[in-house]
């Protein structure tokens, strides 16, 4: 059956850089994962004025994926986590491992394949891109990454400068990050949209302040082919659950990978609030797969034990769920 999204196309005008968690910059992530962006908006509508309960409310409607790329009209969705009936044409069986590990995105007709059980053939010149986006398309590059030399200065200049390194994706003029939103009233998308187009002025991801991150959003829709009643179910978003959705029937009938999620506060009322960490909690990864069981997940406050810190720090973990055909 064919299931419809809200979709927010990201169609960058400035480099991005996707923190993968670590003190390291010399490389990027290149997908912006779904609490962060729920972070992100949650500042975007403070900025516009908008009061916590309303933003709360807000966030209560809608559930978003994390953001994936996309090419011109070429969406690109996470690997399953899970096994799904597709050969590699010419490779033995035995050899095909390799390959499709490297495999990490699925364009939008080859992932409904996978997420409606059905078979599909790969043929690698004709289906692969860069080795890890899978499409019936010849996708040409989607970003350049680029590597430059920064460095660190002490605020009093005491001591040497240490230099560091920084990954800069530039994306083509046609491609980007797109993300999918589902929503349970239409009467908080005004503020989800507002918030957006701010949040493209605002910029995502690391060194906002000199000029990276910025996009121009374009709010359109998506339609899927998903399969109307299957065993599972698969996780668009980062996926923080609820104590009784942990039972060890679930758990054993899933396969799933784990995020540690944390970092800085950096949308902190108190700009002096910036440089404390929030505490850390891990999460089901995008691709992970568990029975088509009732699951919501949860939202949860990591903010520190800081006596000077009066305001929550959400971490939102109630994803998309799309329902998913596992094979034998």
């Amino acid at each position: 059956m064919l299931q419809q999204y809200d979709c927010v196309k990201m169609h960058f005008t400035a480099p991005l850089h996707l923190s993968r968690g670590r003190m390291d910059y010399d490389k990027s992530e290149n997908l912006f994962h779904s609490d962060a962006l729920i972070s992100a908006l949650f500042v975007a509508a403070r900025q516009l004025g908008a009061a916590e309960s309303e933003i709360l409310d807000m966030l209560d409607a809608v559930r978003v994926s994390s953001a994936f790329p996309f090419w011109k009209d070429e969406y690109f969705f996470p690997k399953p986590m899970a096994r799904i009936s597709f050969d590699i044409k010419e490779v033995p069986v035995e050899k095909q491992g390799k390959p499709f590990k490297n495999i990490r995105y699925l364009g939008k007709t080859w992932f409904e394949k996978a997420i409606n059980g059905t078979t599909g053939l790969i043929e690698v010149k004709k289906h692969l891109s860069e080795k890890a986006f899978l499409s019936d398309y010849a996708v040409k590059p989607i970003f350049k990454p680029n590597v430059t030399q920064r460095v660190t200065i002490l605020p009093d200049h005491s001591g040497d400068s240490t230099p560091f390194y920084t990954e800069r994706l530039f994306f083509e003029p046609y491609a980007g990050l797109f993300i999918l939103a589902k929503w349970e009233n239409e009467q908080a998308k005004g503020l989800f949209q507002r918030a957006f187009r701010l949040l493209g002025d605002l910029g995502i991801g690391t060194d906002r302040s000199v000029g990276n991150g910025f996009f121009e959003p374009k709010f359109t829709t998506l339609s899927l082919n998903v399969p109307e009643a299957a065993s599972h179910q698969m996780a668009l978003g980062l996926y923080l659950p609820n104590k009784e959705e942990l039972m060890p029937e679930v758990l054993e009938n899933s396969t799933w990978g784990l995020i540690k999620r944390g970092g800085y506060i950096a949308g902190a009322k108190d700009p002096e609030h910036t440089s404390l960490r929030k505490r850390s909690v891990y999460m089901f990864e995008e691709g992970s797969v568990f029975p088509n069981i009732s699951l919501s997940g949860k939202r949860i406050d990591l903010k520190p034990d800081w006596q000077g810190l009066d305001h929550a720090i959400w971490r939102e973990g109630r994803p998309i769920f799309i329902n998913f055909q596992k094979t034998a």
